[in-house]
């Protein structure tokens, strides 16, 4: 494909008080025919992102926006074209969608539990916009053992898990055994989910580790498993409801998560950090790049945490992981 300017498209993510989300069928003429699609439109020469959502939803589902905020901006490229795709989550406004282009309509829930029926419905592409309306923006990773002992450590990823403000995402690692010792993993993701929390697992050698397992349990692709594991499984993962995640550290990481169609990533490090003092962190800017490469909500990671919301936010990122900052 030739190398072309992005196609700037801004998108409407109206969700109603009770949970349902906007969206229409695309008709039989037109691309991805048959697929839903959230509404909006092309952004015009000298428009802002904003007005074009003013503009686009007026045109096309003859509403007038009242409150809107940018929730994500992702790239996605298909053979003839290069968009760079902007949600807006649009919580208030005035008159009633309705068709005005001839497509038809529908408002349903969208949440964890109908997150899977959203995504088989819509083009991979709007796979992040789903995720950026259902996923916290926090990621909490649980520490290592260090020298506490099982019992201590337990008793604080328990406790965390009960005093978090829910949802928040709960990354339980590493593998099923810690310096020799079982750890429960089984009941931990059980107890994060009692708690209203998303859990993930780190998968050890095989996925054995994943039989028996909540189907809302999620699975992390740390940097080998991220170079290894094959589309089929990732997608098989996805069908059966579980959340795939993916530690990216540069565009080569990044590429291989777009191949993979990963719900989310975390890019690190942003910031040198105590557990891992040899890696120097990449700082905003090269997040920032990162993020920019991103067809799904990016975490940042590393020497950060819930205060830099708002500056990951200015970059493209999503939201934020961190170990120290939650435990």
């Amino acid at each position: 494909m030739v190398d072309r300017p992005r196609t700037d498209i801004v998108l409407g993510l109206l969700r109603e008080p009770d949970g349902r989300v906007w969206a229409e069928v695309r008709p039989g003429d037109k691309h991805l025919a048959g697929l839903r699609a959230f509404p909006g439109g092309k952004r015009l020469n000298g428009e802002t992102p904003r007005a074009a959502l003013v503009r686009e939803l007026d045109e096309e589902i003859g509403i007038r926006v009242r409150r809107a905020r940018r929730v994500i901006t992702l790239n996605w490229d298909y053979p003839d074209r290069r968009l760079r795709l902007i949600g807006f989550e649009v919580t208030a406004w005035t008159g009633r969608p309705r068709s005005v282009e001839g497509q038809a309509l529908l408002a349903e829930p969208l949440d964890r539990d109908t997150r899977g029926d959203w995504l088989a419905a819509m083009p991979t592409a709007n796979r992040g916009l789903v995720n950026a309306l259902v996923l916290p923006r926090c990621l909490a990773i649980t520490p290592s053992l260090g020298r506490e002992g099982m019992a201590a450590w337990l008793a604080r990823v328990e406790s965390g898990l009960s005093s978090f403000t829910a949802p928040m995402l709960v990354n339980l690692r590493p593998g099923p055994e810690m310096d020799g010792e079982a750890v429960p993993w089984t009941s931990l993701a059980e107890a994060a989910l009692a708690a209203g929390h998303w859990p993930v697992v780190n998968p050890s050698g095989d996925d054995a580790c994943l039989d028996g397992l909540d189907a809302r349990v999620g699975v992390h692709l740390n940097h080998r498993r991220l170079l290894s594991t094959a589309r089929e499984t990732v997608a098989d993962w996805q069908a059966r409801g579980r959340l795939v995640t993916a530690a990216v550290h540069d565009p080569v990481t990044m590429a291989r998560a777009g191949e993979l169609a990963v719900d989310l990533v975390t890019v690190s490090p942003v910031r040198a950090t105590a557990t891992h003092p040899q890696a120097k962190g990449i700082g905003w800017q090269r997040f920032g790049d990162l993020a920019a490469l991103a067809p799904m909500p990016v975490y940042a990671l590393g020497g950060v945490g819930p205060h830099d919301l708002p500056r990951i936010w200015r970059r493209g990122g999503f939201g934020v992981a961190s170990i120290s900052a939650f435990w």
